[in-house]
């Protein structure tokens, strides 16, 4: 009897964690896709999308 409680017990346990990790999810850490980067020999141009809010930002490099 005593092994089946400890069985319900650590399978409780166990489906608690699974939900736990399940939920958490993996957080993308970077939010801008790169739209275009070019590089050329008098600087460089790239342009990002914010995946978020759609906010493009424009930066020239020299």
């Amino acid at each position: 009897m005593k092994s089946l409680q400890l069985d319900v017990q650590l399978f409780l346990l166990g489906a608690i964690i699974a939900v736990a990790a399940c939920a958490s999810g993996c957080e993308r850490q970077e939010t801008k896709e790169t739209i275009v980067d070019v590089d050329t020999p008098n600087g460089g141009i790239e342009i990002q999308r914010d995946e978020n809010g759609g906010d493009v930002t424009v930066k020239v490099g020299e």
